[in-house]
């Protein structure tokens, strides 16, 4: 198993408010999680890195060999809702990180399944030799509008309110998880990453740099290219494969 992980503050923001951890489980099995924080000062920085480091503690405490996927979902969606409850007492009790939040994108994968959480719009894909397709739906205003018909698809890619999420941990008491489940093959990588990756960096992009970028070192790859891409923003990046 190949399991990867890079976050930069890119070339035009003055802190990294992403965070991203993984860690393997055992033989076979692995997780990522992958946050990109929001609020002033650097209450965003504080948030993602409060879901990252609580979310990984929780499933290291609670992951056992054998466990299903319904298992993991349910280990996931206590992670994140614990989480949430810890972001948005802090943001409550602490005028300084007032309004902090954080997307928050989780996977487990055990013996070529995946199960994925997340919340905002950090995404997932799968990259196979044959193409790339994305597990996740942003949780965002213009996906919203796209989703009804409002806007196309090149209106969606560039619309100025492209940064409005509608779900992020801390933000509300309770927090609507959603969750997919997949398969990895040989020859296949899933990537998690935050939007400052793929607001630079197409899915054609993505497909072209994994498939020809030996595996330990498809996260600096995806991120350098982001960078060139003009590095808008914090990026970040886990990849998993066998």
């Amino acid at each position: 198993m190949h399991l990867v992980s890079k976050s930069d503050i890119g070339l035009k923001r003055s802190n990294n408010e992403d965070c991203v951890l993984t860690h393997e489980l055992g033989e076979n099995a692995a997780f990522a999680v992958l946050c990109d924080g929001m609020g002033g000062a650097n209450a965003g920085q504080v948030a993602s890195k409060m879901a990252c480091e609580m979310i990984a503690q929780k499933i290291e405490m609670c992951y056992r060999d054998g466990m299903t996927i319904s298992s993991i979902e349910n280990m996931l969606l206590s992670a994140i809702t614990t989480a949430n409850v810890s972001i948005y007492d802090a943001a409550g009790g602490d005028s300084s990180l007032k309004g902090m939040g954080t997307t928050v994108i989780c996977a487990v994968v055990i013996a070529g399944q995946i199960c994925v959480g997340h919340a905002g719009d950090s995404r997932a894909y799968i990259v196979s030799r044959s193409g790339i397709r994305q597990l996740t739906r942003d949780h965002s205003f213009v996906q919203q509008m796209y989703d009804k018909g409002e806007i196309s698809i090149d209106q969606l890619k560039n619309h100025p309110n492209k940064n409005l999420i509608t779900r992020a941990l801390g933000v509300e008491e309770e927090i609507e998880i959603d969750f997919n489940t997949d398969y990895l093959g040989e020859d296949e990588t899933l990537l998690l990453c935050s939007d400052g990756l793929s607001n630079y960096v197409d899915a054609d992009e993505i497909y072209q740099i994994i498939n020809s970028t030996e595996a330990d070192k498809v996260a600096d790859a995806l991120v350098d290219r982001a960078n060139a891409n003009g590095g808008g923003d914090n990026i970040s990046v886990a990849a998993v494969s066998y």
